[in-house]
């Protein structure tokens, strides 16, 4: 610190610890999230930033996951791989864009695992078995 002495030096205070940036951490929170439920109903919770929510009317290649209750919504993939945690309630198709897509969705309160090829549809939920079925994750490789 400028001006400091050893005798008068007891550290920083408070002016210059306030004016040291904050750590990066990264906390794979979904920026936005609050937002996007305010006005979709969908819940994003996590991710490496690498899914992300996009207009269905987009040219590019995209994960649509259909939704009795809060319609459509499709997600694309940054990379080569990427992870979302989601709540999206009464899911009954998911299609896959060009990756490998994993997922898994809660019915009846247990979870269960989908896998879909590159471009593949999958009827889950009421499309599927006829119980409603909540998105909680997509696994794009």
């Amino acid at each position: 610190m400028a001006g400091a002495t050893p005798e008068n030096d007891n550290g920083p205070t408070m002016e210059s610890i306030s004016e040291t940036p904050p750590p990066a951490v990264e906390d794979y929170y979904y920026p936005g999230a609050d937002q996007i439920f305010s006005d979709r109903g969908i819940r994003l919770i996590q991710g490496d930033g690498n899914i992300v929510l996009v207009d269905c009317t987009t040219d590019v290649d995209v994960i649509r996951v259909d939704s009795v209750t809060v319609g459509s919504s499709c997600y694309q993939v940054i990379g080569e791989r990427g992870w979302l945690t989601m709540e999206i309630p009464r899911v009954y198709l998911v299609q896959a864009d060009d990756h490998n897509v994993a997922g898994r969705i809660t019915v009846d309160d247990e979870v269960q695992a989908i896998d879909l090829a590159p471009g593949e549809h999958t009827p889950v939920g009421e499309s599927d078995d006829g119980n409603p079925a909540t998105l909680i994750e997509l696994h794009a490789s």
